[in-house]
């Protein structure tokens, strides 16, 4: 945690993204300057931890964000095999690569429930199941912004030490 006048700061500085990492695609979303709305803005497939770093990187550069937030998994021990630890971890490490990689603050936020979230609106506007699966995970990063935007406890990120790049294997 941080203090919370820099924190707060931080928060009301221009535009903002938000990604939801997972294993097989990350969700992107973009603050809207002048509404101060979070918008769905775009999926990738992931390549792997160095390919999708630079991917982000172009993806940036028209948008010129001012913060960037990623989602973070709750580390739910009861989760199958330890799978809520380790997506947590995966996000984590993610976005110490990820401060390394760009000038930016990196910050990290509870996503817990925000891709059922997102599903249930998706369903909501009767979209079909297949469009949902394309479509989720940038719903899902608009909800993560959401919270950022309206100020949950968040965690500032620092860069890997040594500024390297954890690889992760695409799926």
């Amino acid at each position: 945690m941080t203090d919370p006048a820099a924190m707060a700061a931080e928060r009301c500085t221009g535009r903002v993204v938000a990604l939801d990492v997972g294993r097989a695609r990350i969700g992107v979303a973009v603050s809207d300057v002048a509404t101060g709305m979070a918008l769905p803005h775009a999926v990738l497939e992931r390549q792997g931890t160095r390919v999708d770093l630079t991917r982000l990187q172009q993806l940036f550069a028209p948008l010129r964000p001012d913060v960037l937030v990623v989602g973070l998994p709750p580390q739910d021990d009861d989760a199958p095999q330890g799978q809520g630890a380790a997506s947590a971890g995966l996000c984590r490490r993610f976005a110490q690569a990820l401060a390394a990689a760009v000038p930016l603050p990196v910050w990290l936020v509870d996503e817990a429930d925000t891709t059922t979230e997102a599903h249930n609106e998706l369903r909501a506007l009767g979209m079909r199941a297949a469009r949902r699966r394309r479509e989720v995970d940038k719903v899902a990063a608009a909800r993560i912004l959401d919270r950022f935007l309206a100020g949950a406890v968040a965690e500032r990120i620092e860069p890997l030490a040594g500024g390297g790049e954890p690889e992760y294997p695409a799926r």
